[in-house]
């Protein structure tokens, strides 16, 4: 599948959705950072990095990207093994770390809400002070939430614990 090449319209477009230009980060202002995860060996550069604050962001970027065929590929702390966070056709990279949030716990039905730029290390402290346990174990304790989900990620723990699905 092909996508749609960036032009000028389309950032003016995306700043306007984000509407602070420090979020906002094109050519020379991406970070290499931004270009691959852990995982050696895939590497490319994502036409636009916006750093996302609110869900609205999220919804109209995805509707925008949607009606013009351009790729999105989201990205947390960009830990990650599996070459998920690695905007591979280019097209815009949604960094959702600064969505960091834990908005509640359930303690009755052991759920917890929380954004997906969430720190496992942070997770874990959060809930331990609630006398629980948060299983999933992944090596790198600055992953995010969000990526764990979407990668199914598990450690040392998953044997006796499951993954993260688990």
């Amino acid at each position: 599948m092909s996508y749609k090449v960036l032009d000028t319209n389309d950032i003016n477009f995306l700043k306007k959705i984000i509407n602070d230009d420090k979020r906002v980060l094109i050519d020379g202002d991406i970070r290499e950072e931004y270009s691959h995860d852990e995982l050696c060996g895939i590497q490319k550069y994502p036409e636009v990095v916006l750093k996302i604050k609110e869900t609205r962001e999220v919804s109209e970027v995805m509707k925008y990207a949607n009606e013009n065929n351009i790729s999105v590929t989201p990205r947390g702390t960009g830990t990650g093994l599996v070459g998920a966070a690695v905007p591979i056709h280019g097209g815009i990279l949604l960094d959702l770390s600064t969505m960091n949030k834990i908005i509640e716990i359930d303690e009755e039905n052991l759920t917890v809400t929380v954004e997906t730029g969430v720190l496992l290390m942070d997770l874990t402290k959060y809930v331990e002070e609630h006398d629980l346990f948060y299983p999933p174990d992944p090596g790198e304790k600055t992953a995010t939430i969000g990526g764990n989900i979407s990668t199914n990620a598990g450690g040392m723990r998953a044997v006796k614990y499951g993954v993260t699905r688990d």
